[in-house]
């Protein structure tokens, strides 16, 4: 790890912290009150407790009215009384009757349920059948005075029985939707509630008090790490294009914005503007980064709403999805409302749709909660337009809005440099134009090319008149004065132009194009005059201080500076001359290794060098020499096309009025 990675790192796990324990706290303010003293069925609720999930609960007043019916259709049990059942046996067996009669009886009278009145008859009637015909009378006899009924009802079997064939019925399932209450505030407990509660994880009693507020915070605080982990990836890839002040104000921004979503969602599940803070991630960074947080607070989100997790995950990340989408396209500002509006649409369509498969909704709680969304993402798009300003001035944030204010002449700076070093101020106006189409050629950030380049030299405002694009006389105050004044004089630029940028309030985006667009090059004309003067000077005493360019916009900076000044010189500013000039240059910074810490390629250059070469033909092309009026009046008075002709060498137009063409 190089050191100053080392600085940083414990920075981070500072920061990765913070969102660890900001989140475990969001988190625990939903689910750590969720019981705070056991439930007792009889006794009323003190809270309401709603279904996160569609879910499958019992129709108590159905199932009953099944069991009612099923107790009906058991029939009262009789059992044998004991004491009768003896006596009958005992008059059987002294009766003398005939074995087939008395085994018959026997079996019959020791039977559990006994014998009934009106089984007995055909009782009779059965086992005199078994006699002997002779003895048939005689048998019939005895049985009518010797038996008797031994069956009596058993109450106590019969509610048994019944019992359990209410017990025995399935329960009639009713169900119910996610979030419907299961049980509302101040609602009698039930026993269906507490095993409703527990099967959703709502409830559960197997847990002290303490125990289970132990295992809650446990619990908040491993899904808290869990979930700021992209928050940490996320942190430790942008650290290389953010400053940790800026990484520290948009995990800031998101917490802030979660606790205030935390908040409203109190007052209804459907008031989500979580797209906020996607939206200004996709105008401050870009919208790959924002829609990978959009999802991420979606998600988020959708903890918090344990009601309706579903719902609020759909509606959260498509709103944020289309806002910043939508956001890192806009032309202006004071369009990102319109950014939030469309968010806040997206995201109520995908509650509306959501709804229409799984349902959940009434139509006039839909369309409340559609409305709801929308205003959400208009409160998103207002506060997204007041942080911006915010984040350019205090976090030093470069916006395509602010490159696009400052590429403004009008800007204080820009102006200053254009009425006091105007010659300065055409030069990097040209550079900007070259800048801005190799960068878009090659990939880069085209418009913070363009941007760092009319800023590249607004040093030269500290002794303009030092520099040659500002000299309108024949004077060269360098004439006066020795080589090394004159080397310092030049290079003093650079710091110059640093600490311009820090008086105006110029992010510190632009610095690299003013420190980096000469690199460590050498000043040869300094250098040259004072070997003229003095032999065995070292060429380090003439190079600027560097650093050499270490991007793409920085590197193609230093390659136009340079091609565009020597391009003056050029007497026959032909295609081929300027292609030559471009190639001779290229290559003069490929072996003073001026281009070795971008991370520009041949491929790169030769599209550099074509863009060049196309824009500076279309700059110095030869013009066609306009003659005088005195020379028209000449032609006139010779009365031919050749009479009084001469070739004018300077530019016509500076005296006359453009002609029509």
């Amino acid at each position: 790890m190089s050191r100053p990675a080392r600085r940083t790192f414990p920075r981070l796990v500072a920061l990765y912290a913070l969102s660890t324990l900001g989140l475990a706290v969001l988190l625990y303010s939903v689910y750590g009150e969720r019981q705070r003293a056991p439930l007792q069925a009889g006794q009323p609720s003190a809270q309401t407790y709603i279904a996160p999930v569609d879910i499958d609960v019992i129709d108590r007043v159905a199932t009953e009215r099944q069991r009612q019916a099923a107790r009906a259709q058991i029939v009262t049990v009789f059992t044998s009384e004991p004491r009768l059942q003896q006596l009958v046996l005992s008059s059987i067996a002294a009766a003398g009757l005939p074995e087939a009669v008395q085994d018959l009886l026997v079996r019959a009278y020791r039977d559990p349920q006994g014998v009934t009145p009106e089984e007995l008859d055909g009782l009779v009637a059965t086992a005199t059948g078994l006699a002997a015909q002779e003895r048939q009378r005689e048998v019939r006899l005895i049985l009518d005075r010797r038996l008797l009924a031994t069956s009596v009802p058993n109450s106590r079997l019969t509610e048994a029985a019944r019992d359990a064939a209410a017990a025995a019925t399935q329960p009639v399932m009713q169900s119910l939707q996610a979030g419907r209450p299961i049980l509302s505030e101040g609602d009698v407990i039930t026993e269906d509630h507490l095993r409703v509660l527990q099967s959703v994880g709502l409830y559960s009693p197997r847990y002290a008090q303490l125990t289970q507020t132990f295992w809650i915070v446990l619990g908040c605080l491993s899904l808290a790490a869990l979930l700021s982990m992209p928050l940490w990836f996320a942190a430790r890839r942008l650290h290389g294009r953010l400053t940790l002040a800026q990484l520290g104000f948009l995990v800031s921004l998101t917490l802030l914005v979660l606790t205030a979503q935390r908040l409203a969602l109190l007052v209804s599940p459907a008031f989500l503007f979580v797209m906020l803070v996607p939206l200004v991630v996709s105008v401050l960074i870009s919208d790959e980064t924002a829609l990978v947080w959009g999802v991420w607070l979606g998600i988020v989100t959708a903890l918090l709403v344990p009601s309706a997790p579903l719902y609020t995950l759909v509606a959260a990340v498509a709103g944020a999805v289309a806002a910043s989408l939508l956001a890192s396209s806009l032309p202006s500002r004071t369009s990102l409302l319109m950014a939030g509006v469309v968010g806040g649409l997206v995201g109520a369509t995908g509650l509306a749709v959501m709804t229409l498969a799984v349902g959940g909704y009434t139509p006039w709680a839909l369309l409340v909660s559609v409305l709801i969304v929308i205003a959400g993402g208009i409160l998103a798009g207002i506060v997204g337009l007041g942080l911006l300003p915010l984040a350019e001035s205090t976090f030093a944030f470069v916006t395509d809005f602010r490159l696009l204010e400052l590429s403004s002449p009008t800007t204080p700076l820009l102006q200053k440099l254009l009425l006091e070093a105007p010659g300065s101020y055409q030069h990097s106006l040209i550079i900007s134009n070259l800048v801005e189409q190799a960068v878009k050629n090659i990939g880069g950030n085209s418009l913070l090319a363009r941007v760092g380049a009319l800023y590249h030299d607004v040093g030269k405002l500290r002794r303009p008149h030092f520099y040659t694009e500002n000299q309108f006389s024949s004077e060269n105050p360098h004439d006066k004065i020795s080589p090394h004044l004159s080397y310092l004089i030049i290079v003093s630029h650079v710091r110059d132009g640093v600490e311009l940028l820090h008086s105006y309030g110029i992010p510190r985006a632009i610095e690299p194009f003013i420190s980096e667009h000469h690199g460590t090059t050498v000043l040869t004309y300094f250098y040259k005059r004072a070997l003229e003067d003095q032999t065995g000077l070292e060429e380090l005493n003439f190079r600027y201080p560097g650093p050499r360019p270490r991007s793409k916009e920085t590197a193609v900076l230093m390659l136009a500076d340079a091609v565009e000044s020597a391009s003056r010189s050029l007497v026959e500013p032909t295609q081929g001359s300027i292609r030559a000039l471009i190639e001779r240059l290229v290559e003069q910074r490929l072996q003073d290794g001026q281009l070795s810490d971008s991370t520009l390629n041949f491929h790169d250059l030769e599209v550099i060098k074509s863009t060049f070469e196309r824009m500076l033909t279309a700059v110095l092309h030869r013009r066609v020499s306009y003659p005088t009026p005195e020379e028209v009046r000449g032609v006139r008075k010779g009365g031919g096309a050749g009479g009084g002709t001469q070739q004018h060498g300077g530019d016509p137009r500076r005296n006359e009025p453009l002609p029509a063409r």
